[in-house]
């Protein structure tokens, strides 16, 4: 019968020794790492040892000389984000990929919440054995700052809407009034009035679903819907406010998806408007949804500008925009796509862009059936 003891011994050995033989071990790396607040770990994929630097004890609230295994460190992070860090982690070591995740911990050494920034990869030490290793770095200033950004946005856009709203209202009551008196310039003016009250309301809305993205409160209120009849109201509504464009409905399959209507037309409604922003006019958006692998696949192709691929990467980040000289005169906030991205990957699904520059873009989504 085997010793748990010794093997456990020879198991931490093996890692140390391992570690000796890396960069890990270096003076000038340690020094490095340790001014810089950051701290490392390391984790043996086959026996689940787990090996933490002190900096890296001190971030989950223990001291330097006290033992700190995997499951004690997990138990510091606060719920419902304890659930993902794990199943994260076990995807991570299951398809050998990689690893990043934010996550709240609580030290009860002082009683405070911490964020930390975990972040992971595989490595080998020769002779068939792999480690699971990576770095922790305390966030927590940089994670208030976007909560405070984040609640000031919401409280501010709330306010803006409540008489953007009662505009709305008193701009439709004068252009019926308009209408009665057959005034015809009146009712052009009108119309322009409460097509740009529109478009405040939905930088608004953007603004507050924002808001939400970042605090992780994106709720879904699921129904049956077809999505082809979505995306003709939405093709309706958008040529409403994009006038200038064509947008062309390819004949899509009858597919009845269990999703949140509102929240799906929101990402068609960005995507659409966002395709009619970086192409030129009178150049025609198609509009198409298949059914793939169980999964409902809409796709918005555009033949504007295109976008490079040192972009690509970044296109779904929140606040970025690209900036060339072709995009300086095009107005937006840049969380457009930041919000899509989010409100497809809480359906369960997953979004993503072809494109090639001066050649046009396709934009692609996926949600569960």
């Amino acid at each position: 019968m085997t010793d748990y003891s010794s093997e456990k011994k020879h198991s931490e050995n093996r890692v140390s020794l391992s570690l000796s033989d890396s960069f890990l071990e270096s003076d000038v790396a340690l020094v490095a790492l340790d001014s810089a607040n950051v701290g490392i770990w390391i984790m043996d994929a086959v026996s689940g040892q787990f090996l933490p630097s002190k900096r890296t004890k001190e971030l989950f609230g223990f001291t330097p000389d006290q033992q700190l295994s995997f499951e004690q460190a997990m138990g510091c992070v606060e719920e419902p984000q304890r659930r993902q860090v794990l199943k994260a982690v076990e995807n991570a070591i299951g398809n050998r990929t990689g690893l990043y995740i934010e996550c709240p911990v609580y030290h009860t050494g002082d009683q405070k919440q911490r964020w930390l920034s975990i972040t992971g990869g595989f490595s080998s030490a020769g002779k068939g054995e792999s480690y699971f290793s990576g770095i922790v770095i305390d966030i927590t200033e940089q994670k208030q700052n976007e909560m405070r950004r984040s609640k000031f946005i919401g409280m501010v856009s709330h306010e803006l809407k409540t008489p953007l709203t009662a505009l709305k209202a008193y701009v439709q009551l004068l252009s019926n009034w308009a209408k009665k008196q057959k005034d015809n310039f009146t009712i052009g003016a009108l119309s322009k009035v409460e097509k740009q009250v529109k478009k405040m309301l939905s930088m608004i809305n953007g603004l507050l679903s924002l808001s939400g993205a970042e605090a992780g409160k994106i709720h879904l209120t699921r129904q049956q819907f077809s999505m082809s009849e979505l995306i003709e109201e939405v093709i309706g509504e958008t040529m409403f406010l994009t006038a200038t464009h064509q947008i062309i409905m390819v004949p899509c399959d009858k597919i009845t998806v269990n999703a949140d209507r509102d929240k799906i037309e929101q990402v068609l409604v960005n995507l659409l408007s966002n395709a009619a922003k970086y192409s030129g006019n009178d150049l025609p958006i198609e509009i198409s949804c298949t059914i793939k692998n169980k999964f409902a696949e809409v796709a918005v192709r555009d033949q504007g500008m295109g976008v490079s691929p040192e972009d690509v990467r970044k296109l779904f980040q929140p606040h970025y925009r690209v900036e060339r000289q072709e995009t300086e005169k095009i107005g937006g906030f840049g969380i457009g796509l930041y919000l899509c991205s989010e409100i497809v990957k809480r359906h369960g699904g997953k979004i993503w862009v072809e494109s090639e520059k001066g050649r046009g873009s396709t934009f692609k989504f996926t949600i569960p059936i």
